[in-house]
């Protein structure tokens, strides 16, 4: 719209400083009858110009003809930005939708139960469950020695309790992986937690339990005719060295 109003009154200076364009003269008419066809060509709105090229202008109807100039760019302008969101909304819809079909990041979450050194000693425990929001609770002491709870909420992907077992972990977190591998797509699962949190019993029986879904997929025809090889390999990595466990922890 700016932009709109400055060619306008840009074009309205060049015509003579705002003279009428019969008052300059046969040349000067013609000219500024010419500069304002020009114009009114360059903004697509050329209809308005061959009035104006046969019969001429006179200055009291110079501002109106520009103010319907200026509506008229507005409104295209005003399309014109219409069809550029429309194109954005649907250029995002498509991004959006490409992105729902490559495999994303996912964290879950497991609570272990209290161990038998934490129920001997009566510790509590500070940390619940509800559908996909863990929940810590911490004990505080204010200045005044008064003791409150402060509760922190983490959500996550899935958060399982300490009730389930390793088949339910293994079934959300591990299962929905397996057939996109046979898309040729990559996947990776593993677990991430400090000494003590479970790592090792959470992922002690996974990796049986995918192999048996891999070989399983491999069966199928629609994949046994397209000739996948699977490869395994088993290592630990400790304390910075790496041991083949297939291989006598070479």
């Amino acid at each position: 719209m700016q932009q709109s109003n400055a060619a306008a009154t840009a074009f309205y200076d060049h015509a003579g400083g705002g003279g009428s364009f019969n008052n300059a003269g046969p040349a000067g008419g013609d000219a500024g009858d010419a500069v304002m066809a020009r114009w009114l060509q360059s903004t697509g709105l050329q209809h308005l110009a061959f009035p104006l090229t046969s019969t001429g202008i006179d200055q009291r109807l110079l501002p109106n003809l520009l103010m319907q100039v200026n509506v008229l760019l507005i409104a295209k302008e005003q399309s014109s930005a219409d069809a550029s969101a429309s194109s954005f909304i649907a250029n995002e819809k498509e991004i959006s939708t490409r992105e729902n079909n490559v495999a994303r990041i996912k964290v879950m979450v497991r609570k272990r139960p209290l161990n038998k050194k934490e129920i001997s000693q009566k510790e509590d425990d500070i940390v619940t469950v509800d559908e996909n929001v863990l929940t810590v609770h911490e004990p505080k002491l204010k200045v005044d020695l008064t003791a409150y709870v402060e509760k922190h909420e983490f959500c996550f992907d899935a958060v399982l309790d300490e009730h389930v077992t390793n088949d339910e972990v293994y079934r959300v977190t591990v299962e929905p992986i397996i057939p996109i591998i046979f898309q040729r797509t990559k996947a990776t699962c593993f677990a991430y937690g400090q000494t003590g949190s479970g790592k090792t019993f959470t992922m002690q029986p996974l990796p049986l339990r995918a192999a048996q879904d891999l070989i399983r997929f491999l069966h199928q025809p629609v994949y046994h005719s397209q000739r996948f090889k699977l490869w395994l390999s088993y290592f630990e990595i400790y304390d910075g060295k790496l041991f083949d466990l297939l291989s006598d922890r070479k």
